[in-house]
């Protein structure tokens, strides 16, 4: 793996003695280096607020990492050293185990227990963190269409998905029944209407459509906005309940071909999510904005004002079917309000309309809410210089069902990490600041984890964390795509032009910039000259550390064939059969993530450019002003 290294390396710890020495020479300049920057860097700052924010220079990039010092005089390439000791074997295996099983929040504690361990094999301090929100599980669902005058039943539901034969996943006896997290409890009947995604732009374009939804059951597509807003919308309009379905324009057959013969959705699959408002606060929704501890105090769930009041199921398009079939020829053509408002199942002989139907649509969903136990696994890597400061590293562990890509990819990936860090450790090498690993529960829940340990270290995060680099999804397709501070753009630039992209000559960051310049629809010259890093989506475990205790945060991973997302195929099989079944992506990602951790933690003076978050807010500011002058330009119902 790095044999002449280790030779030189192996005798009595000559590593530790040499690197030693090495380090304290470094950390007397460093510290010298670091006060004077500390004054420069303070006065600059007080020029870009105050004076001439175009003048403000970025921050030197210094990184004594990549070369550190053998025993014999010569140079270790610290990044060599890491590339070349991560390994696609491991990489696998830890996939494989993390896939074993359906793992949802609160009943993963044997997967918490062997990540413990894991980290403390290497030598990690690691601990299980519990906390204690209030969580809910499915007891009976139903969907049905009956005529209300004669009280017939003309379509029942099978919210259910197929085995599929050789994915042991699919027939997992412990899978979920099709429910939402944080779902009401409830028995609702209707009329039923389509609203497209449900978001407030749909809804508004059914009010100018003289559409009501009032009383009404909606049905709407997955996408475009997330599950909670789509609820909280149709409640807002006076909905009595939801019923959200995945539709194959977005992520079924019109991709291609859905699984087995591919990885796109098949006509069972169900996805399941969340319904906590957590744009309002994620965790748990009972002790907000504290951590729910065992003795914690409790609001009343009446009081809790990131739930929604009316119940929702997801449903499959097998099962969405005869339901948008109820209502042709009802209401208003959808193609009428936008062609955006039609769907996929056309080729199904579906013709999308908004109703309301004639017949009657009864949503049940009953579930049952009850305080659970939930296990974060912590491990830390203690720095040698400042060990007071901390880059954090994350990913979820809880999934709907054996979630190989999502989590299951990006724990599998910690896991690497954890190991290689250890590796390193052995030929002598320490992080300048301390590593945290974070394995979260209850992500899926609404972020409840990472929300709740947050919540308990505010104070400590606010001081002392120098960064948060998330990895939910590690890999779900072959395009990079990243959300992030963009204080962050020259180091992951730097980051990704050292790791080679699987299969070709290019590397991670020249295709992440052709990607970027296929999707774009920036006009601006100076966007289309470098990837796109998002703005942050508040959809994953950063929102805790970004929006609350305010830490530079990025999340990160290869996505694109989506079509399986917290359902009971995303699995093991499905993974490396279409996705990555030499696992050079998750060994492409592990490369990507390691080396940033590493940068974060060991550069003594770190690469963050301020100007580009200046420029990133004025380009937002022009982008939104040129949405608004669109939108008062055109009718309401227009805008979609």
């Amino acid at each position: 793996m790095f044999d002449a290294e280790k030779q030189l390396l192996n005798s009595d710890g000559a590593v530790e003695k040499q690197l030693r020495p090495h380090h304290e020479q470094l950390g007397r300049a460093t510290r010298f280096r670091r006060r004077t920057v500390t004054v420069l860097l303070s006065l600059a700052a007080l020029v870009f607020v105050f004076v001439a924010p175009a003048l403000l220079p970025r921050a030197p990039s210094t990184s004594d990492t990549d070369d550190l010092q053998s025993s014999a005089g010569g140079l270790i390439d610290l990044t060599r050293l890491f590339f070349n000791a991560l390994s696609t074997d491991h990489l696998r295996t830890n996939l494989e185990y993390y896939t074993s099983g359906t793992h949802a929040a609160g009943a993963n504690k044997t997967q918490a227990a062997h990540t413990l361990e894991y980290f403390k094999k290497q030598g990690i301090d690691a601990e299980i963190v519990e906390y204690f929100p209030w969580l809910n599980r499915p007891l009976s669902q139903r969907v049905a269409v009956f005529n209300s005058t004669t009280h017939e039943v003309l379509f029942e539901a099978l919210l259910r998905e197929d085995a599929i034969p050789g994915d042991p996943a699919s027939e997992d006896p412990n899978n979920l029944a099709p429910f939402h997290a944080y779902s009401a409890d409830g028995n609702v009947t209707g009329q039923l209407v389509y609203a497209n995604y449900g978001s407030n732009d749909d809804f508004n374009a059914l009010e100018q459509a003289g559409i009501s939804v009032n009383d009404a059951v909606v049905i709407v597509r997955y996408g475009k906005v997330h599950s909670s807003v789509k609820v909280h919308a149709a409640e807002l309009a006076g909905a009595r309940g939801v019923l959200i379905y995945s539709d194959p324009k977005d992520d079924g057959y019109t991709k291609g071909k859905d699984y087995p013969v591919g990885p796109w959705r098949p006509e069972s699959s169900i996805r399941r999510d969340s319904v906590l408002l957590h744009r309002i606060h994620p965790g748990d929704p009972l002790t907000p904005g504290y951590p729910s501890t065992k003795n914690s105090q409790r609001i009343d769930p009446d009081n809790a004002v990131n739930l929604c009041r009316i119940p929702s199921l997801p449903l499959s398009y097998r099962d969405a079917l005869p339901l948008l079939s109820a209502i042709q020829n009802h209401g208003v053509a959808a193609s009428n309000i936008s062609s955006s408002w039609v769907g996929g199942l056309t080729s199904k002989g579906i013709e999308y309309w908004t109703g309301p139907s004639t017949l009657e649509v009864n949503l049940e969903n009953r579930v049952e809410y009850r305080t659970v136990a939930i296990q974060n696994v912590v491990g830390r890597i203690k720095g040698w210089e400042d060990p007071g400061q901390a880059v954090i590293i994350g990913n979820h562990r809880d999934a709907w069902s054996s979630g190989a890509s999502d989590p299951s990819s990006g724990s599998a990936v910690l896991l690497e990490l954890a190991r290689v860090f250890s590796e390193l450790g052995k030929l002598g090498w320490r992080p300048r600041r301390t590593i945290i690993l974070g394995s979260w529960d209850a992500a899926e829940y609404g972020l409840i984890g990472s929300t709740e340990w947050v919540e308990e270290n505010i104070d400590w995060l606010r001081a002392s964390a120098v960064a948060y680099v998330n990895v939910g999804a590690a890999v779900g397709g072959n395009a990079f795509a990243v959300t992030a501070s963009p204080v962050f753009q020259n180091l992951l630039y730097a980051v990704t032009k050292q790791v080679p992209y699987p299969h070709s000559n290019e590397t991670v960051y020249d295709v992440w910039l052709r990607q970027s310049l296929a999707t774009s629809l920036d006009a601006d010259a100076s966007a289309k000259s470098r990837p796109a890093i998002s703005p942050f989506e508040l959809n994953g475990d950063t929102i805790a550390f970004a929006m609350h205790a305010g830490i530079s945060s990025v999340d990160m991973g290869f996505v694109g064939s989506a079509g399986a997302q917290h359902s009971n195929f995303d699995s093991f099989k499905r993974m490396v059969s279409f996705v990555d079944p030499d696992m050079q992506l998750h060994l492409a990602i592990a490369q990507v993530w390691g080396l940033l951790a590493i940068r974060l933690a060991d550069d003594p003076v770190l690469d963050l450019c301020t100007m580009c978050y200046a420029k990133d807010i004025r380009h937002i500011i022009r982008q939104f002003e040129k949405q608004m002058r669109l939108r008062r330009s055109q009718p309401r119902w227009q805008t979609q």
